[in-house]
């Protein structure tokens, strides 16, 4: 009997370890296979296309970029949010395409409201007009709400008063409805500028009462939006607006119609950029935005499919006229929001620091990011171009795959055989960057 007892305290024991040693070679095995070896044909294509980018210089110069790169209209930077030198590799890149194809629209990932007051900014330099935008993310401790992004629309401003008026920069949102209350004080903003005479005896009335109260009730606002739409066309009041004003009035109650109905965020995207493009008549203007990764790429994934997906339809004005640049990170901290990780990693915190993110693990992989370490120096950001004709990515699918070890959050194509070079022309890879810095909360 007591030998019986003697095994089964030593098999209760040693069950936690050695289950622990199973997951730990699991895990190890599962990391390598996702990371991949080194490929010496890789690193050496790699050494011959690629480009330190100087961020010091006044204006960055970018040889790396072949012409076919510059007669694209809609340019792509995608990252993962999170790490600061995106941020002003972004203000680069759209200074730099300012000064070399004219490109006027920064297409920010943010909703049509939120780029009004952006633009408020731009246009007067009060600064309560960006306050109004980053006090949403502030609060909601989103990654948007970073002073590195609040400085970045400061030095769009900045490089705006450097330019003639036609060439400065504004923001362009066609985002999917982020804030509602931002959507609030625009629409009493813009009410507020109509002429008295079209407010009354028409559907704007009942929408006026709605946005006018100071407590906004959205679902009085978004069954006004599904009322309204409609007469916006064939109301004889609403046909008096304003060209501008009855643009702003339709496309916003169509945003906010858009989430009472949960249509797809990227689907969204795409029909707000349409909308908007026909609207401004940018039929043929250049765009150029940071987004999220996910959003940047052109192709169908498992997972869902992307804004530049949508961009590359049969039936889109803008196939074939889009290219995207891929960020990966390196040794390089990601500031996390603390209410998505554990209790005790957040420790009450509005955000976490953490290194969790780079791309060679512990939580995401990217096939072959080794031949891009191997390429590179610390402290830097360098491109690489992936697609010359002597390139080896053409035919093999490192620098393709990213596994995330969170729930539906890797990129699978859903095709197979991926190739980098059907994603991204370009890439990125940031080493060594700290984390981007919190804004305070206003």
């Amino acid at each position: 009997m007591k030998k019986i007892l003697k095994r089964i305290a030593l098999f209760v024991l040693l069950t936690p370890v050695v289950l622990l040693v199973l997951v730990s070679s699991a895990y190890g095995i599962y990391a390598l296979l996702a990371v991949g070896g080194e490929s010496t044909p890789h690193q050496a294509y790699l050494q011959q296309h690629k480009q330190e980018v100087n961020l010091q210089a006044a204006a960055p110069a970018f040889p790396i970029f072949d012409s076919a790169f510059y007669q694209k209209q809609i340019f792509f930077l995608g990252e993962a949010h999170g790490t600061a030198a995106p941020q002003a590799l972004d203000f680069a890149l759209l200074q730099h395409l300012n000064q070399r194809v004219g490109l006027r629209h920064y297409m920010a990932e943010v909703d049509y409201s939120q780029a009004y007051f952006l633009n408020q900014y731009l246009r007067t330099g009060e600064e309560r007009h960006l306050q109004t935008v980053f006090q949403f993310w502030a609060k909601n401790n989103a990654q948007w709400g970073n002073q590195n992004f609040y400085d970045k629309i400061k030095k769009i401003r900045a490089l705006n008063g450097t330019l003639p008026e036609t060439q400065r920069i504004q923001i362009l949102g066609v985002d999917k409805l982020q804030d509602l209350e931002t959507t609030h004080l625009f629409l009493k903003q813009t009410l507020a500028q109509l002429p008295q005479r079209t407010l009354q005896d028409s559907a704007l009335t009942k929408l006026r009462q709605v946005v006018s109260a100071d407590t906004l009730d959205t679902e009085a606002l978004s069954s006004q939006a599904a009322q309204m739409l409609p007469s916006l066309t064939n109301d004889s009041s609403a046909l008096a607006l304003p060209t501008a004003a009855k643009f702003d009035l339709q496309h916003t109650l169509q945003n906010i119609a858009y989430v009472d109905v949960k249509t797809r965020r990227d689907s969204v995207m795409y029909l707000n950029l349409n909308s908007v493009v026909k609207a401004q008549h940018l039929e043929h203007a250049k765009l150029y935005g940071m987004w999220g990764l996910f959003h940047t790429l052109p192709v169908e994934l498992q997972r869902g499919v992307p804004f530049a997906y949508y961009l590359q339809g049969k039936n889109s004005p803008f196939r074939g006229k889009t290219v995207s640049i891929g960020v990966y990170t390196l040794d390089s901290e990601n500031m996390m929001p603390a209410a998505s990780l554990p209790a005790f990693l957040s420790k009450g915190q509005r955000y976490v620091n953490s290194t969790m993110a780079n791309n060679d693990g512990p939580m995401v992989f990217v096939n072959g990011i080794k031949d891009l370490r191997v390429a590179s120096r610390e402290n830097s950001i360098t491109l690489f171009k992936t697609d010359a004709p002597d390139s080896p990515y053409r035919a093999s699918s490192r620098l393709a795959s990213i596994k995330v070890l969170f729930p539906n959050q890797s990129i699978d194509f859903a095709g197979e055989n991926p190739r980098i070079t059907q994603v991204f022309q370009y890439v990125c890879l940031v080493r060594n960057s700290p984390a981007l810095t919190p804004l305070p909360l206003l």
